[in-house]
């Protein structure tokens, strides 16, 4: 099982618009991991960008220009990235739509969309949450909900990731995975 969490650029456009003015990924982590929440290995990267990243980004994230300055390019992590996905058969994420989103624009940049290994179970914590309080919770509100705790910094790949993951034991205990 994968559990994946992107930082980026900004928020997705609609999908008409072209790939290479979508948002671009600043930092990814990505983690293989057991029911019992245990992490068996994990991918972890900062990306630069083809653009700067906005103020207003930084200010949420803690992502700076400089941080991503030396980072390696998307395509420079394609070929790790595409080798730590390959035969996993269930992804999650906490906004699915958005993570797949962000990562198809970026293979596309590339004419590589449709040579991704992509697990066949796609899993959003967002939707499989909704029985919890019948809406959306945001990565704070469920690891509230689940562990009774209030979630470290958010904004960050890895810090999201390590919640989610303790979310998704959680769910599963529930019946809700």
């Amino acid at each position: 099982m994968l559990a994946c969490d992107l930082e980026t650029t900004g928020l997705l456009k609609p999908d008409l618009v072209d790939a290479r003015l979508q948002p671009a990924i600043t930092e990814i982590y990505v983690c293989k991991f057991d029911w019992d929440g245990k992490i068996t290995a994990e991918f972890e990267s900062f990306v630069k960008p083809p653009v700067p990243i906005p103020e207003i980004v930084t200010e949420i994230t803690g992502i700076t220009n400089e941080m991503v300055a030396n980072a390696p390019t998307f395509i420079e992590i394609y070929d790790d990235l595409v080798d730590f996905f390959l035969g996993e058969r269930i992804f999650f994420a906490h906004n699915c739509s958005y993570e797949i989103g962000v990562l198809s624009c970026e293979l596309r940049k590339f004419d590589l969309d449709y040579r991704f290994p992509w697990p066949a179970n796609q899993i959003c914590t967002v939707e499989a949450a909704m029985p919890i309080a019948n809406k959306r919770l945001k990565l704070g509100q469920l690891y509230k909900e689940i562990t009774g705790r209030e979630m470290p910094f958010g904004h960050r790949a890895k810090v999201d990731v390590l919640a989610m993951v303790e979310c998704i034991v959680g769910m599963k205990k529930r019946g809700l995975l």
